[in-house]
């Protein structure tokens, strides 16, 4: 039996819970287009290659893989930004490039969307250092085998892959049988006999160590172990907390969840919780500068245990065992036998915070906690990279609510793209009710047109976006009052009914007092997000997140210690 080499990859995507693909049409990838729907996917065009990237990462994270389309050349070079994000993040994507015709490429001739030296292999060698794997289709008959291989490492290093597929191959017959064999969506178990000595270990430093700790990190989310971490968290009793990466993680309801570290950026109490630690479980630990308030962590690797998706790390001791089989096994040991030691008892305050004064006008300090308080459970919560992230922290998670921000890639204009792609894997999986972005003026600016898909797809969003005159965090580095950090004045009033007239929207704001964000989100109709709303909430020209000031002083300090600069670098 045959199929088309096109309906093959796209049935595979399908087989992996890909129901819709993004992207932006392109000559060298129009053909190929075609045959998306006649695999049973969904196509969701974009206003640029960024969004596509972007919301493809949305997509993946929430339903474990995500695919996009762009043309060869311009097309792919544009969507790098959201391919290399993927990549450091962890997130499984296929992003699929229409190619040139063999014969064009065989004859080197001088083909637009090139460099024109009759070269096509550069932006391919491009990709090679964000991807996972990558392969370009030119014999159908070993299409099949090379789609299903770069598929397998995808799902097994959950990374982006790149697959090129020309113009003249797309529509080839190819054999369909691999079709009938599941690709491989779970890892290999680990060997028992090594990963039974592990867990013999930890459950000695479970019941042996005075002060353990669980660390719910970013990788553990990246990594497919948020059920073995709360479940862990549970059954010990133990002080769990997490990170700016980690938000989402753990389950804050408990009465065991200790707050959110970031060294120097967290508050004093949970600080002094975790840097007593004699054993720290810290489950996908992510040692950046972004997630340890610039490197002003004080946890030793000596009491560290480091859980990673390929191995866990005691002390200085590494076990090359996955990190899913050793929580799952440690988990089901302690259900057979409960630990020799009782639940501990919080001595401390997770958000002492969370009950800020309201002043005059509208403060981050007020800002996040308020939040917090809107947020319900089964709701979606998306941070953009800087103010809104380092603000999430403040901001208490219920039951059943979930984050995510971009930490390590850090690229502004990131959240509003991967909201789209989120908020419609959201809609075909039904798991959760609303999605919320909080982003900056900043960011929005650089991905502003994923409004018109929103609009059109009819997802409805909550959008509250902070407009304090710039860039926040990059004044806080550097160039306080320079132009640079300076942006446009936009009328974020007209934004929704020019990206989309036809389509229910509303906008709120500008809300510049703590009695106008109360007055809004005590409104029902608003807490419906029954259309598309955009919030312009407005703050002071310096004001930033309590655990972004604390951690700039940490780190001004150390500089002036040190005779630096007293930037923040980066």
């Amino acid at each position: 039996m045959s199929i088309k080499l096109g309906n093959y990859l796209f049935t595979r995507l399908k087989q992996l819970g890909v129901n819709t693909v993004f992207g932006v049409p392109g000559d060298y990838e129009l053909a190929l287009l075609d045959l998306i729907g006649e695999s049973g996917v969904d196509f969701s065009g974009n206003a640029n290659e960024l969004i596509a990237s972007y919301a493809a990462d949305g997509y993946g994270r929430v339903k474990g893989v995500g695919a996009f389309v762009t043309t060869f050349g311009p097309g792919e070079l544009s969507a790098y930004c959201g391919h290399a994000g993927a990549y450091t993040e962890h997130v499984p994507v296929a992003h699929i490039i229409g190619y040139p015709g063999r014969p064009a490429m065989e004859n080197h001739t001088l083909m637009h969307h090139t460099l024109g030296t009759g070269e096509f292999g550069m932006y391919h060698e491009m990709a090679k250092h964000i991807s996972c794997d990558t392969t370009i289709l030119l014999d159908p008959k070993t299409a099949p085998n090379e789609i299903d291989r770069v598929l397998n490492t995808m799902l097994y290093e959950s990374r982006p892959v790149y697959i090129g597929v020309p113009v003249d191959v797309s529509h080839l017959e190819v054999d369909a049988s691999g079709l009938k064999t599941p690709l491989k969506t779970i890892l290999p178990p680990n060997d028992t006999t090594k990963e039974n000595e592990l867990v013999s270990q930890l459950r000695t430093l479970l019941e042996q160590k005075r002060n353990p700790i669980i660390i719910v990190d970013g990788n553990a989310i990246r990594g497919g172990v948020v059920n073995e971490s709360r479940e862990l968290a549970e059954l010990t009793g133990l002080p769990c907390f997490t990170t700016c990466m980690g938000k989402g993680g753990p389950d804050e309801s408990t009465p065991n969840f200790g707050g959110v570290y970031q060294g120097a950026g967290s508050y004093p109490d949970v600080a002094k919780a975790v840097e007593a630690s004699d054993a720290v479980f810290w489950i996908g630990n992510v040692q950046t500068d972004f997630n340890t308030g610039e490197f002003t962590e004080n946890v030793s690797e000596d009491v560290t245990i480091d859980f990673q998706r390929f191995f866990v790390r005691v002390g200085k001791t590494q076990r090359d065992l996955k990190m899913l089989y050793v929580l799952r096994a440690l988990v089901q040991s302690i259900k057979e036998k409960p630990l020799a030691r009782s639940a501990s008892k919080l001595t401390w305050e997770a958000y002492p915070e969370n009950d800020p004064k309201p002043e005059a006008a509208l403060t981050q300090d007020y800002l996040w906690p308020t939040l917090g308080k809107f947020f319900r459970p089964g709701d979606f919560i998306i941070g953009e990279t800087g103010t809104s992230a380092f603000g999430l922290t403040a901001a208490i998670l219920p039951k059943g609510a979930t984050m995510y921000n971009q930490t390590v890639f850090g690229s502004i204009g990131y959240a509003t793209g991967a909201a789209l792609g989120a908020l419609k894997a959201i809609r075909e999986m039904g798991n959760f009710k609303r999605l919320i972005l909080c982003t900056g003026e900043g960011s929005l600016h650089l991905t502003v047109q994923t409004f018109a898909d929103f609009l059109k797809l009819e997802l409805n969003p909550i959008i509250f976006v902070l407009n304090n005159d710039g860039y926040t965090v990059e004044r806080l580095i550097h160039g306080r009052d320079a132009f640079y950090n300076q942006l446009p004045y936009w009328d974020y009033s007209k934004l929704a009914p020019a990206f989309g007239p036809r389509f229910p929207q509303a906008y709120h704001g500008p809300i510049d007092t703590p009695e106008k964000l109360d007055t809004l989100l005590a409104d029902e109709g608003f807490a419906k997000a029954d259309r598309f709303q955009l919030v312009e909430l407005k703050l002071g020209y310096l004001d930033a997140p309590l655990s972004l000031r604390l951690a700039a002083s940490a780190v001004e300090e150390f500089n002036k210690r040190k005779a630096g600069d007293g930037s923040m670098g980066g």
